[in-house]
């Protein structure tokens, strides 16, 4: 499912033996045989591959036989066989081979490979494009449609790109998942995909979501973590800043990619959906945050922080954790899918800020206009100039 690449990527070439995380279609293994130019590759999705590894996992020496030391293997989907690495942990030792490794689902490998990520190869982490890659060559309006998967962005058609997408919504949301045994009811998971589709970058109430598909709570909770574990969803936490009454204390949830999203629950065209729009913008910011944390090596975590029938804070980016001396420290940022910034946006900022000045480091707001604003403690960004200044580690 992966394009030919055609942007540039934000991402360090790898030097040594990476185990590269991301979900499908992200283009991992694009990335590495364009930027490595891998001597031996194998490619588990090939079943006459998997068959063969799956039963013997030892044959994978017999593949790599012939390399000399620091030449390079790339195991394309290494979840689906989580014993060849052990395999890959030995060669490593004896042979001095440099693997990389893909994988678009953490869950078996969790408990299986923890030998090969306790120092014998780095685990990175690749997301879909973010804006920075794209540049100027699509509008903001394009990707909202799209998504920033490499295949979809680099698609003109844009009833190609539905077909792209709602096919990656079966075969993989669906029909993948289902196979890998991590569900047992295929027509009510393709029910919660759509359902989570709809809740996509909303706060979530499982005990609501469980009466409306007819579940249980601890259900609903367990299918929300195979969409972690797959890597195609995400929880954002609320930042428990425990300052006004009725803060939220339910996680939001989003899931990869907005054009996912869409297909997940069914929608052909954002026309229809103007309501999530929003949405889909703040997913287009929590993209771009979390690869340039990835890039830039930033162990930041991205919270939010919601107070009933008062606002919210899109996202709370933790920066320093607290001690027993200090007091925790972040950068607020609201998102704004508008062309024009209004004082209400601020409202939830300031009053935070008030109430603990020392704790919010900076204050930012994000919009489509094209003016920067320079408010009492909040700096409104246009998104490119947010991009641009993010990138010159000027932000955060």
């Amino acid at each position: 499912m992966e394009a030919s690449l055609k942007y540039a990527r934000v991402y360090e070439k790898a030097k040594t033996s990476i185990l590269l995380l991301g979900p499908r279609g992200t283009g991992k293994s694009t990335f590495i045989r364009e930027e490595t130019k891998p001597d031996v590759i194998i490619d588990l999705l090939k079943q006459s591959t998997f068959r063969q590894l799956s039963l013997n996992p030892s044959d994978l020496e017999e593949l790599v036989g012939h390399l000399k030391a620091k030449r390079i293997v790339l195991i394309d989907e290494i979840q689906k066989i989580p014993s060849l690495m052990d395999e890959v942990h030995r060669l490593i030792e004896l042979r001095g081979l440099v693997f990389f490794l893909t994988g678009s689902s953490a869950r078996k490998l969790k408990k299986e490979g923890a030998n090969l990520l306790a120092g014998r190869a780095l685990s990175k982490k690749m997301y879909p494009l973010c804006l920075r890659e794209i540049g100027k060559t699509k509008s903001i309006r394009s990707l909202l449609f799209s998504g920033c998967l490499p295949r979809s962005v680099t698609e003109p058609d844009k009833e190609i790109i539905n077909d792209f997408l709602f096919t990656y919504v079966e075969t993989y949301l669906k029909e993948e998942i289902f196979q890998e045994g991590l569900t047992r009811n295929l027509n009510e998971f393709s029910r919660f995909i759509e359902l989570a589709g709809q809740f996509h970058g909303q706060i979530l109430n499982f005990e609501n979501l469980a009466r409306e598909i007819g579940k249980s709570g601890d259900t609903i909770k367990s299918w929300f973590q195979i969409l972690q574990d797959t890597l195609v969803g995400q929880m954002i936490e609320p930042y428990p800043l425990r300052l006004i009454p009725k803060e939220s204390k339910h996680p939001k949830f989003y899931y990869f990619d907005c054009g996912v999203a869409r297909a997940a629950e069914g929608i052909k065209d954002i026309g229809d959906i103007p309501e999530r729009l929003g949405f889909y913008f703040e997913t287009l910011i929590l993209n771009e945050l979390k690869v340039y944390f990835e890039v830039r090596k930033k162990p930041y975590k991205i919270f939010y922080y919601s107070v009933s029938s008062y606002g919210d804070i899109d996202f709370i980016i933790e920066i320093k954790r607290k001690t027993m001396s200090a007091p925790a420290q972040f950068v607020a940022l609201e998102v704004k899918f508008s062309k024009t910034w209004k004082a209400e946006y601020e409202k939830v900022l300031e009053r935070v800020h008030n109430l603990c000045p020392k704790q919010m480091i900076k204050s930012l707001g994000v919009y489509l206009g094209e003016n920067r604003l320079t408010k009492a403690h909040v700096d409104v960004l246009p998104l490119e100039t947010f991009v641009d200044l993010l990138w010159q580690d000027k932000l955060i």
